[in-house]
């Protein structure tokens, strides 16, 4: 039995229409059982409105208390919203102090989703972008896999659909991408039932 912390914002959180939903760990504790995989524990510790400032105070509490084998580092959301801006080299460091404090070898990193920034003006996308490609240089510093959440947004031309009516949310359609996209990279630690 492996144990996954999920490690974000209100995306992680799992934040419908209204109120926060186990969508998220549903979703790969499914997929997981569907593809075989060893079963999996999954610590939600996703906090909505929260930045990577945030997140440093809850890494001892919520992550590393868990002991987890594998934590998902998914921020950027909020930290690149103009009206509580985390500063590009602030964030970077925040994360690699995540890293360092998990361990490396458990990490695995999401870039900033892609947010409708007409719906959302105090975001911008240039903005996003940039906080995005710096988690994957992150990434590539440490050698710690990368999903490129904004990336396999903006390649469909139906990016909206994974997104809520307020244009930062995850729509059902937006958590089934970021869901399979995580249960590709976790699969790759876990082994399958019949190798067990």
């Amino acid at each position: 039995m492996k144990k996954i912390v999920l490690f974000g914002d209100s995306i992680t959180a799992g934040y419908g229409e209204e109120a926060i939903t186990p969508i998220l760990q549903n979703l790969i504790t499914e997929e997981l059982a569907i593809k075989n995989y060893e079963e999996v524990t999954i610590v939600n510790a996703g906090m909505p409105g929260d930045t990577t400032q945030g997140a440093m105070n809850r890494l001892d509490k919520e992550v590393l208390a868990e002991k987890a084998d594998i934590v998902t580092i998914f921020f950027g959301a909020n930290d690149t919203n103009s009206d509580n801006l985390v500063p590009l080299e602030k964030y970077a460091e925040n994360i690699e102090a995540m890293i360092t404090k998990i361990g490396k070898e458990k990490v695995i990193l999401l870039t900033p989703p892609y947010v409708d920034c007409a719906r959302k003006p105090t975001r911008d996308d240039k903005r996003i972008r940039e906080y995005a490609e710096r988690v994957k240089v992150i990434g590539a510093k440490y050698e710690i896999p990368v999903i490129d959440v904004y990336k396999a947004m903006v390649v469909y031309p139906g990016t909206d659909e994974f997104l809520q009516a307020d244009g930062l949310h995850f729509s059902k359609t937006g958590y089934d991408l970021l869901a399979a996209l995580i249960v590709r990279e976790i699969k790759g630690r876990l082994v399958t039932k019949e190798n067990s």
